[in-house]
């Protein structure tokens, strides 16, 4: 049945006008649905739909619009991939950090996401051949930095985003301070506040902000807005790739979708794409079109060969980025991998570590400053209860600051907390020259807060019970008693806080759970790193729990 509906697709597609088919293309280049279909694009074909993953956050190539639909250029060549399937598009966001996960999973059939190709990600996941776009890295920087070369960067803090190719070059080579956040916007409003010096970039999207912000100033007759400037050294240009899963390249829908990218390149579709969305018609995508137009002794330069069904080499490969190629990792985890299948080979590179070690301190501290921090709010937000208490009206009057902060810190959620507090508050005080908390500071004093308020209520019951007992006792020698009736909670609050510290991820806390992220989303193996993960948060927080109990029968004794 699938043999049979794929050979009446290739028979429509050789025969009807395709959409975003130029007349001038060489026949042997028109893209056919293959006769013999399996694997992957047999799934598509059955489904009816075919999945594609594309940037949101990533305008003109990627975004959303009023609508909340994605469009972009390369959603429209989403849309021409399924309409020479003849299925059905089904487009879902996807970002750096996931879309090689999202492929490999199979969650999409199909990654057009901006994804750079290097030699690290050729070994992980299926980019096709030919390339159809390219980028490099530039820095955006506000006016005031005389920033005009990498070199004079080293050493200070620079916003990146989550999953860029050039991430651990940047930080191993140019010597750049990461401070990393999960999308562009949190990127480029940091860098508004100040929280670091410039926000590396492709420079494809950044021309295109600023473009962007130019028009819109001068549209409401103010002019350039004149808030950020380029930096004119562009480093580490990269082609584009398009994605299907691990082994899918070479199998009937990699090489459906080659097809496709070559027939584009010699109609010069993608060229018609940067015209409609107001991009510059980029070089690579100039010197590709001529390169697929070609035509020698009647016959398209870059048609697959008939015998070999390959394309020739320098219709194919652009050099991808490569590396540094990591140290061969040690005798025992190449043993232990052989033996066991727990793969430590990516964590055990320098940089890897240097990483996962990073965060393990970071989450440990931040653990437990918050903890200590949600005791002491729990404990003086509740003797201020126990004491205002006693003085009637009055004493309610003074308690509606406290409780109105109580139940702001416990029904908002942390992560908005955190957002509004890092980006609001934060944005403030930056742009007014004043000072600006660190993103490990605000987690520590938004978790303190949001634990502490439940503390806080945990021990003012237990203070009231203790003073129905204990009358003539002061609100401070209730205190022991209070903790002692109130230690479940109490422990349950201070446990919750831990399980919460991968939020401050949000707003570049770069503790443990994020840092697996960014391994895994590099190629490192998932089920040994979240296996991983998973025992050391058990293991930590049956630590805490001893640790407390401890504390109890000490108190107990005392």
């Amino acid at each position: 049945m699938l043999r049979a509906l794929a050979l009446i697709l290739a028979l429509t597609g050789a025969l009807l006008p395709q959409a975003g088919q130029a007349q001038n293309v060489p026949p042997e280049l028109v893209a056919e649905m293959p006769q013999e279909v399996s694997s992957r694009l047999a799934h598509i074909l059955q489904r009816g739909t075919l999945i594609v993953g594309v940037k949101d956050d990533y305008p003109p190539w990627g975004m959303r619009n009023e609508a909340g639909a994605l469009i972009g250029l390369e959603p429209d060549l989403a849309r021409e991939l399924a309409d020479r399937m003849g299925v059905e598009l089904e487009l879902q966001a996807v970002n750096s950090a996931n879309r090689m996960a999202r492929v490999n999973q199979g969650v999409v059939d199909v990654v057009i996401a901006t994804t750079g190709d290097t030699a690290e990600r050729r070994r992980q996941v299926g980019m096709l051949q030919p390339n159809y776009y390219s980028s490099g890295v530039v820095v955006l920087t506000r006016e005031g930095y005389d920033f005009n070369s990498w070199e004079e960067l080293r050493g200070r803090k620079l916003c990146l985003k989550r999953g860029a190719y050039y991430n651990r070059t940047l930080e191993e080579d140019y010597g750049i301070d990461g401070e990393y956040f999960s999308s562009n916007r949190d990127s480029r409003l940091a860098l508004q506040q100040g929280r670091c010096v410039g926000w590396a970039f492709d420079d494809t999207a950044l021309v295109q902000l600023i473009n962007s912000q130019n028009d819109a100033a001068a549209g409401a007759g103010q002019g350039a807005s004149g808030t950020f400037r380029i930096m004119d050294e562009t480093i580490l240009v990269s082609p584009w790739a398009i994605l299907v899963a691990k082994g899918e390249e070479d199998a009937p829908l990699g090489r459906f979708v080659s097809d496709m990218i070559g027939e584009w390149h010699a109609a010069g579709r993608i060229l018609d794409l940067q015209d409609k969305w107001g991009i510059p018609r980029s070089d690579f995508v100039v010197a590709k079109h001529a390169l697929w137009r070609a035509v020698q002794f009647g016959r398209a330069v870059c048609a697959r060969d008939p015998e070999t069904g390959d394309h020739l080499y320098k219709c194919l490969n652009e050099a991808p980025l490569q590396s540094a190629p990591d140290p061969d990792p040690p005798g025992w985890i190449v043993t232990l991998y052989e033996v066991t299948g727990i793969d430590l080979r990516a964590a055990a590179s320098p940089y890897n570590l240097e990483r996962l070690q990073r965060g393990l301190m970071l989450t440990l501290a931040l653990s437990l400053f918050a903890i200590i921090g949600a005791l002491l709010v729990g404990v003086t937000l509740s003797m201020m209860h126990i004491v205002l208490a006693g003085f009637g009206l009055i004493g309610r009057i003074l308690l509606l600051p406290q409780k109105l902060l109580v139940t702001v810190a416990r029904m908002t959620p942390p992560i908005l907390q955190l957002y509004i507090v890092f980006f609001g508050l934060g944005g403030i005080l930056g742009n007014s020259g004043g000072f600006l908390p660190g993103s490990f500071a605000i987690a520590v004093v938004i978790l303190s807060l949001y634990a502490g308020a439940t503390n806080s209520i945990i021990l003012s019951h237990a203070l009231e019970a203790e003073r129905a007992i204990h009358p003539d006792k002061s609100a401070l020698a209730l205190l022991p008693g209070a903790v002692s009736r109130g230690f479940d909670g109490l422990v349950a609050a201070c446990v919750n806080i831990v399980k919460g510290a991968g939020m401050a991820s949000a707003i570049a806390v770069g503790e443990l759970i994020s840092t697996i992220n960014l391994l895994v989303s590099e190629g490192a193996d998932t089920t040994t790193l979240m296996n991983g993960l998973l025992l050391f948060y058990f293991l930590f927080i049956l630590g805490l729990v001893w640790l407390f109990k401890a504390l109890r029968r000490r108190m107990v004794r005392s």
